[in-house]
């Protein structure tokens, strides 16, 4: 895809902040005017034509009479803005913004406009991130202006269209509700909020800029997964108390004995001693429960960003899928570190494991080595694993066999952009899947019955 010249993409950020600013401080009327001054203006470079230059002069002059008359409005107005802990990516959600008046003039006809936090799109990465645009027609490919809008958009996350406000009485306050809906996953940065409010001759707005910060997380989509019918294999799991209080069997109470040396003073059974005056302990069976692992190839050219957010929507499909109570699940995220994260009851909700997914990051090209290495001491307490790779090379099918070596059931998921992509040679206790990118909801449904 072409790019435009280096020169011309130092206009783009200078032509959004105009276009940005004829929005929010020109009404409607107020583009008009300024549309007709500017028509004006090329009809009147013939001086003969004199009532060019007249319509051209008195819609200036409006102009500045209208800029000049918004710049006295001062209000004292704070914004208290509540937000949910959690929103999804593509889903719309609700939010509110109380608004106080603390002056002494009731304020009327009044327009709220988000602000969020814009981060910087450089030549170097608009260059690499080329391919992400929607398909456009040849000049807008040329130009290339309105996929870098695209990009600024969806990299501040969500875009909300400016609402009315209805009229504040002064020392009262207002409640407005506003529906967001995110345009990625990842953080969502809210800055504060400009307030507008027309003057007298309706052309232009003045404009009050109120700080009210705050961040909503947006979580990966999820599509539909058929029910996983995991391995049942009951495995002694070492972890302490806290672990073995959080799922399955683990520390179930067994029955009551005399005290031993050594025994926790935690377990005494104090009912009993102020009966008996001897010491007796509360005694459990030992921790049996099931353990999954689901790990996740990160490893995934940057640029190619569809392909990794279809691992991630993967990956967030099963995690957040329907699973056994008493299981825990493992996430492990194989990039430049290995990332280990447990979800079961009492451990980890399924929305932090969602929350790490929404924060994750291609790692770029390399192998699964590392996480190879950490399977073959972590397989004997494994039940199953669900692997979802990027791709399929010697590195990734090394992670297979070990898992089979130590007899951990397990389906790997490659996503993939060929359309007619079939799975690899499924192997002795390993099932292997192709989800392609442009058909990701349609094959997750389709999913055969998983280990």
């Amino acid at each position: 895809m072409r790019l435009p010249p280096r020169s011309l993409y130092r206009l783009f950020p200078l032509v959004a902040r105009a276009s940005r600013w004829s929005e929010r401080r020109l009404t409607p009327g107020g583009r008009v005017v300024l549309g007709l001054v500017v028509a004006a203006a090329l009809f009147g470079i013939d001086m003969r034509q004199t009532l060019a230059w007249q319509a051209a002069t008195l819609g200036s002059g409006l102009l500045l009479a209208s800029l000049l008359a918004s710049l006295r409005w001062r209000a004292r107005i704070s914004v208290r803005r509540v937000l949910p802990q959690y929103a999804c990516d593509g889903q719309p959600f609700a939010y509110f913004l109380e608004i106080t008046n603390h002056g002494a003039h009731t304020e009327r006809d009044l327009v709220l406009a988000e602000q969020l936090h814009q981060p910087s799109l450089s030549w170097h990465d608009f260059r690499a991130r080329r391919g992400q645009g929607r398909h456009l027609n040849v000049v807008d490919r040329a130009i290339g202006f309105p996929r870098w809008v695209e990009l600024r958009l969806r990299d501040r996350g969500a875009a909300m269209t400016p609402l009315p406000v209805p009229a504040i009485a002064a020392g009262a306050s207002v409640r407005v509700t506003i529906e967001a809906t995110p345009l990625r996953r990842g953080w969502i940065d809210f800055e504060g909020v400009e307030l507008l409010r027309p003057d007298p001759l309706g052309i232009c707005r003045a404009r009050l800029r109120v700080a009210a910060p705050g961040r909503v997380l947006a979580l990966p989509r999820r599509h539909a997964v058929p029910a996983l019918h995991l391995a049942a294999r009951r495995h002694y799991q070492k972890g302490g108390v806290s672990l073995a209080l959080a799922v399955g069997d683990s520390q179930e109470f067994a029955a009551l004995r005399d005290y031993r040396q050594g025994d926790p003073r935690r377990h005494i059974h104090w009912r009993s001693f102020a009966k008996t005056g001897k010491l007796i302990v509360k005694e459990y069976q030992d921790e049996y429960f099931d353990r999954h692992a689901l790990i996740i190839d990160t490893h995934v050219d940057p640029a190619d960003e569809a392909r990794f957010e279809a691992i991630i929507r993967v990956a967030a499909s099963l995690a957040g899928g329907p699973r056994p109570r008493d299981s825990i699940l493992d996430l492990i995220f194989a990039g430049r570190e290995v990332v280990e994260l447990c979800a079961g009851r009492g451990l980890a909700d399924t929305g932090r494991a969602l929350a790490w997914l929404a924060e994750a990051r291609a790692a770029g090209a390399g192998d699964v080595d590392p996480v190879t290495d950490l399977i073959g001491t972590r397989a004997t307490g494994l039940a199953s694993a669900l692997v979802v790779l990027g791709g399929f090379d010697a590195s990734r099918e090394a992670l297979l066999d070990t898992l089979a070596t130590h007899g951990v059931r397990a389906a790997a998921l490659i996503v993939t952009h060929d359309e007619t992509a079939r799975p690899p040679h499924v192997g002795a206790g390993q099932q292997r899947f192709t989800v392609r990118v442009a058909h990701l909801e349609g094959d997750l449904a389709a999913l055969a019955t998983l280990p």
